[in-house]
């Protein structure tokens, strides 16, 4: 395997797999709005946000942390009146209640609006503020905690285009095969790897805490509770639902608890990553072992998400971080590449077309679902039960079950998301 392919993944996971506070989509338009602050010098008047439709459904009805509130105009004012563009998606870090009833006021007072638009990248974010001063415009687009350009009084003065980068990325990454990736996992020198191993750290100890988190949809804390009365059992599958269940219901649910992400996504770092850990434990796997089969799901996730985009109208924990995880347990557990591409094949037949109707608290049902049935489907390719080939959405290969899923993701479901946020407007 050529270094330089394996520097340009190592380069892309490590970009994708960072420090975030609270779901990533509010806190993009948080960001976009910290990155304003330093050019405000006049009296705010009046605030325009303008996301693309998945960052309007993601942000709807998601707390942001520390304020029991949601609402992408409470996080966009919270990003321009005390958010620090140098935290990248730990924008919120040091928000205080100060500087949240301010935010609050100027809701009341009706200077902000949100809108969402057609034909932007799924990652899209445009403010625009008023002062008695200046205009300033925030670009945020194609990734998370990418600001493109702002402009004050229609002057760029910063900018930095990606998208031609971002195009060379997806088909850097389409050429691979899985039968590439796992040998990368493999050769991949392990000091390379070192951000992995943080991420399980954070990842893990936001799983503890979740554990005793008494509040939001407590889906991790009632299923462990079940666990210990006997009710449900404990063993690998049942406990990584609780533990991915505990990580999102706080990380959902507003808690102060910073995870690592994977492809961008907070919930999908907790996907990829937590599963894996259990299993880990369980089977008395060694260190290294461990942070190489994490990375190689990070890989799958990522490589999917090329396929299907950043953000779509199916759950990206069903159809990419799930899957990842099923095939970073597999190769965990020794298996084969028949057996990690038929544990992953086994994900996608069953999986496939869970819906994406918003970040919320109950996404830890998503989530947890999504951690069992990957330890499953691990298992069970193990023991050499695998789904045939070529049979509903199941395709020759995994490759060519990608592609069936890209489909379906970009010509499809895309009429799924409208109707989705049609019916969220109305409430």
């Amino acid at each position: 395997m050529n270094n330089k392919i394996i520097d340009n993944i190592v380069r892309i996971i490590k970009q994708e797999s960072i420090p975030a506070l609270g779901c990533t989509e509010p806190i993009a338009v948080a960001l976009a709005g910290a990155a304003a602050r330093e050019y405000i010098t006049g009296e705010i008047e009046e605030v325009n946000v303008f996301v693309s439709k998945n960052i309007f459904k993601n942000g709807k009805f998601v707390k942001i942390p520390n304020t029991n509130s949601w609402g992408l105009d409470l996080a966009a004012l919270l990003g321009i009146l005390g958010g620090s563009k140098d935290y990248g998606l730990m924008v919120l870090n040091e928000i205080d209640e100060k500087v949240t009833k301010e935010a609050h006021q100027m809701i009341k007072d009706n200077k902000i609006e949100v809108k969402y638009v057609e034909e932007v990248p799924d990652v899209f974010v445009d403010i625009i503020i008023t002062t008695s001063n200046e205009q300033i415009e925030v670009i945020l687009k194609d990734s998370h905690d990418h600001i493109e350009e702002i402009k004050v009084n229609g002057k760029v003065m910063f900018q930095d285009k990606m998208e031609e980068s971002s195009k060379k990325t997806c088909d850097f990454l389409k050429e691979l095969t899985f039968k590439e990736m796992r040998n990368i996992c493999e050769i991949v020198p392990i000091e390379d790897l070192e951000f992995i191993e943080a991420g399980i750290e954070l990842n893990k100890k936001a799983a503890e805490k979740g554990i005793c988190w008494e509040s939001g949809a407590k889906v991790g804390y009632t299923l462990n509770k079940l666990q210990q009365k006997g009710i449900i059992s404990k063993n690998p599958p049942t406990q990584a639902r609780i533990l991915t269940a505990a990580a999102a219901d706080i990380r959902m649910g507003g808690g102060n608890c910073p995870i690592m992400t994977s492809s961008g996504s907070g919930n999908q770092g907790l996907g990829v990553v937590l599963p894996i850990i259990v299993v880990a434990e369980w089977e008395k796997v060694e260190e290294e072992r461990l942070v190489r089969a994490v990375f190689f799901a990070h890989m799958i996730n990522r490589y999917i998400k090329a396929y299907t985009g950043k953000l779509s109208a199916m759950c990206g924990c069903a159809i990419a971080a799930g899957i990842g995880a099923s095939g970073g347990i597999t190769w965990l557990l020794g298996g084969n590449d028949l057996q990690i591409e038929g544990a992953c094949q086994n994900m996608l037949a069953n999986l496939t077309g869970m819906i994406c109707d918003g970040a919320k608290e109950t996404c830890s049902l998503k989530l947890s679902t999504s951690a069992e049935e990957a330890v499953i489907s691990a298992y069970l390719a193990m023991e050499n039960i695998i789904v045939k080939s070529n049979v509903g959405i199941i395709g020759d290969t995994i490759e060519g079950t990608i592609k069936n899923l890209e489909i379906l993701c970009k010509e499809s479901f895309p009429y799924v998301d409208s109707t989705i946020i049609k019916i969220l407007e109305d409430m």
